[in-house]
């Protein structure tokens, strides 16, 4: 593959340019040889979540036949407290006290305490509530016996915890994104992977067809309210930079709003409809 392959992206901490050679010669691990098309899977996925190798969030694993990109720890805590949604968690491991099986916050083992496991509890905003994701995991599933598994099993298992469940709270986000702490004995997550297309934000012609559509059979108010609750579940505050996957979702619910209104013989523009300001 020629240097021709390249990507340029901003991220949380600046511009990037990543090309071909410098993941042959700086970003890889492992001992396989890495493929052009691993390559591109590797430059496109960086782009499109937005990550930087080059400061440690992110790096290719190749072992043999099995490619992985693993994200750093820090970088899923840090996304996570980036989304507007994101209402904090808790997490800590599970432990057998003699015959009873206790979730403990923190990592700290006591004596006569058998390490089990690890859990945590995500919280997000959704339509003015707190909704919570759970995520609890078996210490046998991933416990490897060797580097830091050996020396911080608690430490390593309630990682895996967090990681597990802020993918569950926030699919969007994380999509096709493992933690180091999540892989296998070489370091490689069976996970199935996929090229992922730039996801670029909506147009202003589509935000408009997104406006008029809700205000036309629900009123200018009501419309509002409507968008502006289907992009909060989404994780948006506004549909500016909104991505095109999500204008999609959301033009859907809509159409899924009018068609139960209509469905229940109810009247759906009560007020006067109104461009939108």
């Amino acid at each position: 593959m020629s240097n021709s392959l390249m990507v340029k992206y901003d991220t949380a901490f600046g511009a990037v340019e990543i090309t071909a050679e410098d993941v042959k010669k700086y970003l890889v691990r492992g001992g396989g040889n890495i493929t052009d098309q691993e390559i591109k899977l590797f430059l496109e996925l960086c782009k499109y979540q937005k990550l930087n190798p080059f400061v440690g969030e992110c790096y290719p694993i190749k072992f043999g036949n099995d490619f992985q990109l693993v994200v750093g720890y820090e970088t899923y805590k840090r996304r996570a407290e980036e989304n507007p949604t994101y209402a904090g968690r808790k997490s800590g491991i599970v432990v057998l006290r003699g015959d009873q099986v206790v979730q403990k916050e923190g990592t700290c083992l006591y004596p006569k305490e058998e390490l089990i496991g690890g859990w945590c509890r995500v919280f997000r905003k959704k339509n003015g509530e707190i909704e919570e994701t759970y995520k609890e995991v078996s210490l046998k599933e991933y416990d490897k016996g060797q580097a830091n598994w050996k020396t911080k099993p608690c430490t390593m298992i309630e990682k895996v915890a967090v990681s597990q469940a802020l993918r569950a709270a926030f699919p969007r986000d994380y999509e096709g994104l493992y933690t180091v702490e999540e892989a296998g004995p070489e370091g490689y997550v069976d996970a199935d992977y996929h090229v992922v297309e730039e996801d670029e934000p909506i147009t202003q012609e589509q935000r408009q067809q997104m406006f008029a559509l809700a205000q036309a059979n629900f009123g200018k108010k009501k419309g509002n309210e409507l968008i502006a609750s289907l992009i909060a579940e989404e994780g948006f505050q506004s549909t500016t930079g909104m991505p095109t996957s999500v204008y999609k979702r959301v033009m859907e619910k809509i159409q899924e709003a009018i068609d139960k209104a209509k469905s229940g013989d109810e009247s759906l523009n009560d007020e006067d409809k109104g461009n939108e300001s």
